[in-house]
């Protein structure tokens, strides 16, 4: 099955800042008195998700979660980029619908075009993408990423085929799914169920947004919540990304939340 959709896929992008001081403390919560979970370099690069007073929730380039003092940052982005904004967007070899589709590029890939033709974006040899596939980063919605946002982008998937290993609309398994889902929201997580499972916070009651972790004698399958029972997910070979509900026979081991 393939996904070509023209509709763009839901997704934001989170203010990005520069840490501005030697070591700054990551906090559990927005006071000083509350646990150290991590610290920051002076250049590192984080990822802005939320703001509290004179704090600010943000992730660094190790996938860790915190509270800084916003202080200790200074706003920063990079340029005009542009990414792909559908599930998939065709590469033809020629600038026309009727040429030649020599590739698919999967949503949120970067495209550095080389030359414009028309509707058309020359991003190498032989190689042309509809320029309403793309969007620049900064025509993205430039907010904290919300629980509403995350569903809306997992919806988009919905449809896709199972596949052990992937990661896009050619086929995604179930973290793949919530990895990309994240990602497209300006969050990351790690590529397996057990591993995203380590990450973020504990929680007993899931809201939009959230992942339930899923499995016998431990972590082997994850999926994104649409409310304290319902969620999506990609559930296996055979199978494509659908909704489902929690039932006692579901094995939940674990409800893990990522923004604040």
């Amino acid at each position: 099955m393939s996904i070509t959709a023209a509709t763009q896929v839901a997704m934001v992008r989170p203010p990005r800042a520069l840490v501005s001081v030697g070591v700054a403390p990551l906090r559990a919560q927005p006071d000083d008195a509350s646990e150290l979970v991590d610290q920051a370099s002076f250049g590192e690069h984080m990822t802005s998700l939320a703001q509290s007073g004179e704090w600010t929730y943000v992730q660094g380039p190790d996938l860790y979660f915190g509270w800084i003092r916003t202080a200790a940052l200074t706003p920063y982005d990079t340029p005009q980029a542009v990414v792909v904004a559908v599930s998939l967007a065709r590469v033809h070899a020629s600038p026309t619908r009727d040429a030649e589709v020599v590739d698919q590029l999967p949503v949120g890939a970067p495209v550095m075009v080389i030359e414009p033709h028309g509707d058309w974006g020359q991003i190498g040899p032989d190689r042309y993408v509809r320029r309403e596939d793309t969007i620049k980063v900064m025509s993205l919605p430039q907010r904290y990423p919300t629980p509403d946002d995350l569903v809306a982008t997992a919806e988009s998937f919905i449809g896709v085929p199972y596949l052990w290993g992937g990661t896009s609309a050619r086929g995604i398994d179930c973290s793949g799914l919530t990895q990309r889902v994240y990602l497209l929201n300006g969050v990351g997580l790690d590529r397996d169920a057990d591993q995203q499972a380590l990450g973020g916070r504990p929680v007993d009651v899931a809201r939009p947004g959230d992942l339930f972790f899923f499995g016998a004698e431990g972590v082997t399958h994850t999926a994104i919540a649409t409310g304290e029972r319902t969620f999506i997910h990609a559930p296996q070979s055979g199978k494509t990304v659908q909704r489902g509900e929690l039932t006692d026979a579901s094995g939940l081991r674990a409800i893990r939340r990522y923004l604040p």
